[in-house]
């Protein structure tokens, strides 16, 4: 009987034991728990975490980083250079894991289990990035792509080379664990073309280029060379893949010149003037060599057959249509300046002329004579001649195109266009009308008008030995021009002037303009 009662008892007490056990609460370190050497059990999170912190020992000695085989390894590297910091909070969560049921049994009835949880650490100073990158620098080897080319007539391939990279990231954790030997952890890079890609790319080529080819077409034929197609082959490198291809503009060089009278340039509508109307000279369609097209199926020909030629319609910059549309039918207005023959500031007017001559400003379009005539250089026919700098003459390449910005703009100004800009002389000279004229250099100053009719203006520029002839192409669409000048000029002095504009559209005035500039007096000739 006294046996049943003892049993009974012990069989309470565990009862009461495993009850406690499992109603206890579990934020707190099991007992028999240390982390690297300092005892926690029993202790909260928090003050676990403190005691690692105030009693963990510092880790002393050095760190071999290796990678056998590899020169310039091992490297030693002192423990306290990488600055560890203890990662003790991460040590604390590993230490509050809860043993079985029947380990918190034997902790609850004063046997507990002992475990030691590791310490580790995480390395911030600069001296740790320093390494890995010194690893890295020394370590890393770009992988080199498998490539196919053309060399000696022949199809060649290089073989792909496999490179090598140190996983940095690895790299710093391992650091972190402060262990006496950290190995380097290296990764293979894998070339982005395999041999087996090249040698497949090769393969195409061979077959691609294993026999001259024939292109014709319009009665002609063209021989494309075994040479001409090894000269051509290319290897992109698109996704990883290697592709083969025949590069346009080499065929092309081979195939048009027997295609010369069948490939034309377009021709754009123009414009005939006589007696002073406009008539439209029609637009021509030209055709060009598909240079892909034709690329494209000399890659695909399977044997000896030949290759249609491949050929494009070209539309011209300007159609019959586009140019009828413009309603360029009449002339509007027409100024001319003079000159003395023969003197550098003439050969600079008559190629500006000749560059002027037959532009078109569509409605709404505004014309720049800098656009126009780009920068004036002796690569482009310029010369030096005289020409007005902050009041004194002095030679420049492209002296006296002023003349032809004078002239434009007084054509402009009698066929009722828009002025935009311009700058009078410094000095009045007596071939221009006082105050209706327009200096102009490169960049600046300039000189603009807009063209705000209903219609296209065709500008023509004649420049013959003694003077230039601006004339301007419309539909008079009603305009008329009238304008007066106001003061009296005096040669070789300073002086102001006015002058207006009227512009009408019809009955309705579309312009009321007064104008002044104020003239200095000319240098004085020596």
């Amino acid at each position: 009987m006294a046996v049943v009662a003892g049993a009974a008892v012990l069989l309470i007490a565990l009862g009461l034991v495993a009850w406690r056990v499992v109603t206890a609460p579990s934020d707190r370190v099991p007992a028999g728990v240390t982390i690297a050497g300092v005892a926690v059990g029993g202790l909260s999170a928090d003050e676990a975490e403190r005691a690692v912190l105030a009693g963990a020992p510092e880790p002393p000695g050095d760190i071999e980083v290796a990678l056998e085989g590899e020169p310039g390894f091992p490297i030693m590297v002192a423990v306290t250079d990488l600055g560890p910091v203890p990662r003790a909070r991460l040590a604390v969560q590993q230490a509050l894991e809860q043993p079985s049921l029947w380990g918190r049994i034997r902790a609850e009835i004063g046997f507990p289990a002992e475990r030691e949880v590791d310490l580790r650490y995480r390395v911030t100073s600069a001296r740790s990035r320093e390494l890995v990158e010194q690893v890295t620098a020394r370590i890393d080897t770009p992988g080199r792509a498998a490539e196919v080319g053309v060399g000696g007539g022949r199809v060649v391939v290089t073989p792909a080379r496999a490179g090598r990279a140190v996983d940095g990231a690895a790299l710093e954790r391992r650091l972190g664990t402060l262990a006496p030997r950290v190995e380097v952890p290296v990764t293979v890079v894998e070339p982005a073309i395999s041999d087996a890609q090249a040698e497949a790319a090769r393969v195409e080529a061979l077959r691609m280029t294993a026999r001259r080819a024939r292109v014709v077409g319009a009665g002609r034929t063209a021989t494309v060379t075994r040479e001409v197609m090894l000269d051509a082959l290319r290897f992109p490198v698109e996704a990883g893949t290697i592709d083969v291809r025949l590069d346009p503009p080499t065929i092309a060089a081979a195939v048009a010149p027997a295609f010369e009278e069948v490939l034309t340039p377009p021709v754009s509508a123009g414009f005939a003037v006589s007696g002073g109307r406009v008539s439209v000279t029609p637009s021509r369609d030209g055709r060009e060599l598909d240079a892909p097209t034709l690329a494209t199926r000399l890659e695909q020909r399977r044997g000896a057959r030949p290759v249609r030629v491949a050929v494009t319609p070209l539309a011209p910059p300007r159609t019959t249509a586009q140019a009828r549309a413009l309603r360029i039918r009449e002339q509007v207005s027409e100024f001319r300046t003079p000159y003395a023959c023969c003197q550098p500031r003439v050969v600079n007017i008559q190629r500006a002329a000749a560059v002027l001559d037959g532009t078109v400003i569509p409605p709404g379009g505004t014309f720049s004579l800098n656009d126009v005539l780009g920068e004036r250089t002796a690569a482009r026919g310029f010369v030096p001649a005289p020409q007005i700098n902050a009041g004194e003459l002095e030679d420049a390449i492209g002296g006296g195109v002023s003349q032809v910005s004078t002239t434009t703009f007084n054509a402009a100004f009698f066929a009722g266009m828009n002025i935009v800009t311009h700058t009078p002389h410094e000095f009045w000279i007596t071939r221009y009308p006082p105050g209706r004229e327009a200096t102009v250099s490169w960049r600046s100053p300039e000189m603009i008008f807009e063209n705000d009719w209903d219609a296209g203006l065709l500008v023509t520029a004649d420049a013959d030995d003694s003077g230039i002839t601006v004339r301007m192409y419309s539909s008079t669409l009603g305009r008329r021009v009238t304008s007066e000048t106001i003061g009296d000029p005096v040669e070789g002095t300073a002086f102001s002037v006015a002058y207006t504009r009227k512009v009408w559209a019809g009955d309705t005035l579309k312009r009321d303009e007064r104008y002044t500039w104020t003239y200095k007096a000319p240098p004085a000739s020596e």
